[in-house]
């Protein structure tokens, strides 16, 4: 799983910074790791110097094997709770396509109750 952390000139993109993202992401999709392929995370500071509380903007997009890329927002006061709700939703968002696509494949396999002829 290939991880890339991108920021603003307002956030600074320390190497502690980075590898606590990259630690994040791989524990929350560990058990995916064989699926996700590529996540990118860019973190910006949307007011800047004019301040505010919800600010914070951290956007994820995660590519997995077999399904569309998929691409996530949060804001928040920091930097850390962005990243949070972030992956939340990434997590929530993966979760449901992937049973969507489980769900698709069971539809196309036969039941095969149906297909055998009740004994009398």
């Amino acid at each position: 799983m290939n991880i890339e952390v991108r920021t603003d000139n307002h956030i600074e993109g320390t190497a502690r910074m980075i590898e606590y993202v990259r630690d994040q992401l791989k524990s929350e999709f560990s058990r995916y790791s064989e699926r996700v392929t590529h996540i990118e995370v860019h973190f910006s500071d949307e007011n800047a110097d004019k301040g505010g509380d919800q600010d914070k903007r951290c956007a994820i997009e995660a590519r997995a094997a077999g399904l569309k890329p998929m691409a996530v927002t949060n804001k928040a006061s920091s930097v850390d709770l962005a990243l949070d709700g972030a992956i939340e939703k990434l997590h929530h968002m993966f979760e449901h396509s992937l049973d969507k696509l489980n769900d698709h494949r069971h539809e196309t396999r036969p039941n095969w109750d149906e297909l055998v002829p009740e004994e009398e």
